[in-house]
């Protein structure tokens, strides 16, 4: 976890590694969006390194007002994500993990204030039925059929406005965690305690759940969150918003969409005779380990560090946590990546016997996300129409 120190960088510092003079700077502070802070008890102030390492990078060639994640339309006040750190709304995701609940911190990155009230949504009819029938699906299959008859249900829905937005979400998200657990409908309690006791587990387990969740939340514009501020610039309401995220993250090339394939692999870690044989197994056939890919960190997710952590103190004794731990060393070795989210997820959702289902659990938190993502773009940015940059046959 980078210090305060690391993330700025003084005004010699910032205008030699642009390789202008100060004067110049203080220019680009307008021009070129460098973002600053005042040193206390002084006149002079500290200058945010990403920003200086953006310029730097786009003098070097290419456009430096284009992203690689994103693009030169994308902003958005809730997520930072560095290369050493992630920040929800300007506040260390590890700070949160130690002292807020999960509703705190949605309710902060909603700026709304006791959003997750004691009243619940509306209960269309026939919803036992509708589950029944539905019985055989997945959790995200489920919620894509019922979210639409939920929304007809309650007209609050269609209110998009911050404070609307945010009160529809809450119901959005508590509807889906019934949905992970089993539940035929929502729970006014606290996700983590709800979760925690729908699935017969103890208070340390409602912790864990607790901190997957809070870490879980957001990872700036990753490809399901695009998609979901797409439909928010149409004006979806939220439960339509939540359809669109749980519908893209389906998608095999990213990786959440990849959650059987993980899944399958912990499975086989866990039951094998050596831990290390599905790790050289998936090796062996092309060189990528699912749970062990790239990501957009140059060191390890810090998502994944703060899980790991709680996970080593927790389950120090646990012997299928020693079997993904003497795995997890052979895959880093192999393909010189650390352990990706993805797959601390899964063994949490493994311990809390959700078959098949374990990243639905992750899921309730990123809803969180997502509402956030929608209604910032809804309210706060103009309708936008992309353009495509053609590239076929001319006419004629």
């Amino acid at each position: 976890m980078p210090n305060q120190d690391e993330l700025y960088l003084s005004a010699e510092e910032a205008a030699g590694l642009l390789g202008v003079n100060l004067p110049t700077l203080y220019a680009y502070v307008g021009r070129k969006n460098i973002r600053s802070v005042k040193i206390e008890g002084s006149r002079k102030r500290r200058y945010w390194a990403a920003d200086i390492q953006r310029l730097v990078k786009g003098s070097k060639g290419g456009d430096a007002t284009t992203s690689k994640r994103g693009n030169p339309d994308s902003h958005s006040s809730l997520t930072l994500l560095t290369e050493d750190g992630l920040y929800y709304r300007g506040r260390d995701i590890h700070e949160l993990v130690e002292k807020a609940s999960v509703e705190e911190v949605a309710e902060m990155f909603w700026q709304v204030p006791g959003a997750f009230g004691d009243s619940l949504p509306h209960m269309p009819p026939g919803v036992p039925q509708l589950l029944e029938l539905f019985g055989h699906t997945t959790v995200i299959e489920k919620a894509i059929a019922l979210f639409p008859l939920v929304e007809r249900e309650n007209p609050k829905a269609f209110d998009l406005s911050p404070e609307g937005y945010a009160r529809t979400g809450a119901d959005v998200v508590r509807w889906f965690a019934a949905l992970v657990v089993g539940a035929t409908a929502p729970d006014p309690r606290p996700l983590h305690e709800f979760i925690a006791a729908s699935c017969g587990m103890d208070q340390r387990f409602a912790d864990l759940i607790r901190r997957m969740l809070i870490l879980s939340i957001d990872h700036e514009l990753d490809h399901s969150t695009y998609s979901v501020r797409a439909a928010a610039n149409t004006g979806v309401t939220p439960y339509y918003a939540a359809i669109t995220g749980l519908a893209t993250a389906r998608g095999r090339r990213i990786a959440y969409g990849r959650n059987e394939t993980v899944s399958h692999l912990l499975d086989d870690i866990c039951n094998a005779k050596d831990p290390a044989e599905p790790i050289l197994q998936h090796y062996s056939q092309g060189g990528d380990i699912p749970g062990f890919c790239a990501n957009v960190h140059s060191v390890a997710d810090p998502r994944a560090l703060s899980l790991k952590a709680t996970l080593d103190s927790m389950f120090a004794d646990d012997p299928e946590y020693l079997r993904l731990l003497k795995a997890m060393k052979v895959a880093e070795e192999l393909v010189q990546r650390p352990v990706e989210f993805i797959l601390l997820v899964s063994f949490v959702g493994r311990k809390l016997n959700l078959g098949g289902q374990e990243l639905a659990l992750a899921a309730v938190a990123r809803l969180i996300g997502w509402i956030a993502h929608a209604s910032e773009q809804y309210n706060q940015q103009p309708l936008v129409r992309h353009r495509a940059r053609y590239t076929g046959a001319l006419p004629g």
